[in-house]
């Protein structure tokens, strides 16, 4: 009978993954040691650090959507803009004709350019339109880790912003400015 008591949790720790890695840790850690060609290499990944995900809502992606297309929307009107003032002051300093209408042909040019970026509006996908805000689509996690690559045979600490999804199981990628020691 006492056999039984001891070896019960035993078997739960087995079947349940007592001190084992959570999901976010195990798809960080397949996601590292992976690469492109979906080869699995060994590094020793072991979690120093990890902090708590940022859920991104579908109001989230929204918002980064729309942030993104006015950026990329102003620069493209600033260099219209910039290139009609450009040619406006070239054409009203040249006397030849034929030079005029090179630098009206220009002004009109990126003058329609303008109008017609200032018009634009964003374009979210369909499946957003009637999707709650509020719904989780995918999750940040800021993760320090080490590695030993092992051709380097030196122990590497990586600080990684991973991008996952939903509920945790599968990392789609790491956002650019990671820190490596």
């Amino acid at each position: 009978m006492k056999l039984k008591l001891l070896f019960s949790p035993f078997v739960f720790c087995l079947v349940f993954g007592c001190g084992s890695r959570s999901t976010s840790e195990k798809a960080i850690a397949d996601f590292v040691q992976t690469d492109k060609q979906g080869v699995w290499t060994d590094l020793q990944f072991e979690v120093i650090e990890m902090g708590e995900p940022v859920m991104i809502t579908v109001g989230d992606s929204i918002r980064i959507l729309k942030e993104t297309f006015e950026k990329k929307r102003e620069e493209e009107l600033d260099f219209a803009n910039t290139h009609v003032e450009r040619y406006s002051s070239s054409l009203q300093k040249e006397g030849f004709s034929a030079m005029r209408e090179f630098y009206q042909n220009r002004v009109d040019k990126y003058q329609k350019m303008a109008d017609s970026l200032s018009r634009l509006k964003p374009v979210l996908p369909a499946s957003y339109a009637d999707t709650d805000p509020q719904k989780v689509l995918a999750q940040e996690v800021t993760c320090k880790y080490s590695i030993m690559a092992p051709f380097i045979k030196a122990r590497q600490e990586i600080t990684e912003t991973f991008v996952l999804n939903a509920d945790g199981s599968k990392c789609y990628r790491y956002k650019l400015g990671r820190s490596r020691r």
